[in-house]
């Protein structure tokens, strides 16, 4: 799960996400097949390498496409989804006069701008205008600080971020957070690491940022290279992605005039002003050495070089919207040299795809009106309660844990909330302004609307029945400030979950989620909230060490993991995700051991019920990558690779090697190595 800092504490989602293409084993027919013994490579020994033998002969079958860096179960339902949204979107264009500010009207006239090529071409980057200037306008560190401010309300990135998102020490509240930003490569390693392929990242990063200035008719000298040591110097002081997850390290409380302070050039006061969050009287600062240090770079680097910084992420914010020519060099560097992408998708389905990403919560109404039964909602529900009661039970049983820290668990999982499928209460999108023909413009406003929505929280009572993605994604999450898990409808379908398939194949598949988010709950970063969703401590002394050491021995195993030559899994960087993993499948095997309780074992397809839960479980993540993606992955994603998120839970469980007779084989580690968390 991609950590996303919506709402102070982060969300962790089940997989950060890409996208698809067609797959013939999960199509949307009435009755799907629960798992196509096709997939299996029964060349492998499931001792060996389970990965490889239950769905290796579907990756012979299945290469990434050329539009893809990578081709995985969550893109192929993610494609159907967006084919079924194709409709909804193509229908939206016979509507008459749709009512302004109505879902109807925004995504009719977004589609129809999108669609006019022509026009957006010829609009160039106009809309951008305003921002231009205001880099532009910039002679004084004063003029800094306000472009900082103001340019963060679109999609243009500056090197501070103001958010408003529930306190993680006081739930029932919003407050204003500061986080590091500014890297357009993503992680402070494409600057810092000098081994040969980073320094072939960079030099055609320089190359890059100087074809788009000249692209513009921009007349900056040596734009790439200025643009590059500005970015490395913030990259020299930004924090390591592991130490962002600390939940206690990135919880710094402070008045806004004791941080105002703090600072000699950056004027905090003031930027919270201009961005509408002037009420603030406190705030909390995730990164304080980061603007410490930040705040010395502002005489640092010059004001010419903060423009040529700034014009620069003008352009990469909004070049895949600007025309033909600047779409073809943004996707050319990010997507082809960054992730191995070597096809651009066609025109009408990038499209969609920008729809979608910026209209999803409208969109979605229309999808689940059209497209999810809720009768899934039913059975979701008792799946979820089954998980819950393994869970307690496995509370109960725990060796390491005391009784006292035990209660304050199994209240803490007694008070866990669900939402499942879409929101009860659907965001008021009015007071967006879209148009029919000025495609860019409509980017912006959408960017600008989003960020007046999160700046209007401030003062206001936590809305707990906000939705933090739309119902059509495929993905789900764990909000610790709400102690609540989200399972959107765009995840409540095959291979992940069907009414017609086995139980062992829904435990696998849904269950194995479920219990996924469930565990962020009591993952290393989670486990610091109690049951109210604020952070506090419940554990006695005696179990966090216990627990810590459970937790440095799974990051330990994972970090053995080489996924490229020399390149290896970072363990603590995924310990939460890979905590939720393992207790996601060791909880959902426990539910379906309840349900299966005196029942004759339906052995389907010549597999037992214990195996077929575990096909189940390699069937959601299924999946090819290429080399390029999967060394970003490393170096950006708080999840392991596809194939450890099956290899590492079951070589820790012991069901695992009874269900396919692996004891003492590779796949499986030795009984008193074997990590039991939860």
């Amino acid at each position: 799960m991609k950590q996303l800092v919506l709402s102070g504490a982060a969300l962790m989602l089940l997989v950060q996400c890409n996208s698809p293409k067609e797959d013939k084993n999960e199509e949307m027919t009435e009755n799907p097949v629960a798992f196509e013994l096709s997939n299996i490579d029964s060349t492998v020994s499931p001792c060996d390498n389970f990965y490889k033998y239950a769905i290796g002969s579907w990756q012979k079958d299945n290469p990434v496409p050329a539009t893809e860096g990578r081709w995985m179960s969550f893109n192929i339902l993610a494609e159907n989804n967006r084919e079924k949204i194709q409709g909804i979107l193509d229908e939206s264009l016979k509507a008459e006069n749709p009512a302004k500010g109505s879902n109807l009207q925004l995504i009719q006239d977004f589609y129809k701008s999108a669609l006019d090529t022509n026009g957006r071409n010829e609009q160039g980057f106009t809309a951008l205008t305003p921002f231009l200037d205001k880099v532009a306008a910039i002679e004084s560190r004063e003029g800094l600080n306000d472009a900082f401010a103001t340019l963060r309300k679109t999609r243009v990135g500056t090197p501070v971020s103001f958010y408003v998102g529930r306190d993680a020490e006081n739930s029932e509240e919003y407050i204003v957070y500061a986080s590091q930003a500014g890297l357009t490569l993503g992680d402070k390693s494409y600057y810092l690491n000098e081994e040969e392929k980073f320094q072939e990242i960079r030099a055609k990063y320089v190359e890059h940022v100087d074809g788009i200035f000249a692209l513009a008719g921009r007349g900056e000298a040596l734009a790439g290279k200025t643009v590059l040591e500005v970015e490395t110097k913030l990259a020299q002081i930004s924090w390591d992605r592991k130490d962002l997850r600390d939940a206690d390290r990135t919880y710094n409380k402070m008045t806004v005039a004791s941080f105002d302070s703090m600072l000699n050039n950056l004027q905090v006061a003031n930027m919270l002003k201009l961005l509408g969050l002037g009420a603030a009287d406190e705030m909390v600062v995730r990164t304080v050495s980061f603007y410490t240090d930040l705040d010395s770079l502002m005489n640092e680097i010059s004001l010419e070089e903060w423009r040529t910084y700034l014009t620069w992420h003008v352009f990469s914010g909004y070049g895949s919207h600007i025309n033909d020519e600047f779409e073809q060099k943004t996707f050319d560097f990010f997507s082809t040299t960054m992730r191995g992408v070597k096809e651009m998708r066609p025109r009408k389905e990038r499209i969609l795809r920008v729809v979608d990403g910026s209209l999803g919560e409208p969109l979605g109404k229309l999808f689940v009106e059209k497209y999810f039964p809720e009768e899934s909602k039913q059975y979701m529900s008792e799946l979820i309660e089954n998980l819950r009661g393994a869970y307690k039970q496995s509370i109960l049983n725990l060796t390491w844990m005391g009784d006292s820290t035990k209660d304050k668990a199994l209240k803490k999982l007694e008070a866990f909330t669900y939402k499942i499928g879409y929101p009860d209460k659907w965001k008021d999108y009015s007071g967006l302004d879209i148009s029919a023909d000025n495609y860019l413009q409509n980017i912006v406003n959408i960017s600008k609307h989003g960020f007046e929505m999160m700046v209007d929280k401030l003062g206001k009572p936590v809305d707990k029945d906000e939705w933090h993605m739309s119902p059509q994604m495929v993905n789900a999450y764990y909000s610790p400030s709400g102690n609540e898990i989200v399972f959107p409808a765009g995840i409540l379908q095959p291979p992940f979950f069907h009414p017609s398939f086995d139980d062992a194949i829904n435990y696998g598949g849904i269950g194995g989620v479920i219990g996924h988010e469930f565990t962020h709950g009591f993952d290393d970063q989670g486990a610091k909230y109690d049951w109210n969703g604020n952070k506090v401590n419940w554990w006695t002394d005696e179990d966090r060490a216990r627990f810590k050491a459970l937790t440095q021995a799974l990051a330990e195993q994972y970090s053995k993991y080489e996924v490229l030559p020399g390149e290896f899994v970072n363990g603590e960087l995924t310990l939460g995700e890979n905590i939720a993993d393992l207790g996601g499948t060791t909880l959902s095997y426990a539910a379906l051991e309840k349900v299966m309780e005196g029942k004759e074992d339906p052995m389907v397809d010549g597999f037992t019920w214990q195996q077929r839960f575990f096909l189940g479980w390699a069937n959601v993540w299924k999946g090819n990558i290429t080399d390029e993606t999967l060394r970003n992955r490393i170096l950006t994603d708080p999840h392991s690779p596809a194939e450890q998120r099956v290899l590492g839970p079951l070589a820790n469980l012991p069901q695992f090697e009874e269900a396919f007779g692996c004891a003492g084989k590779a796949m499986v580690k030795p009984d008193s190595t074997q990590i039991k968390i939860w």
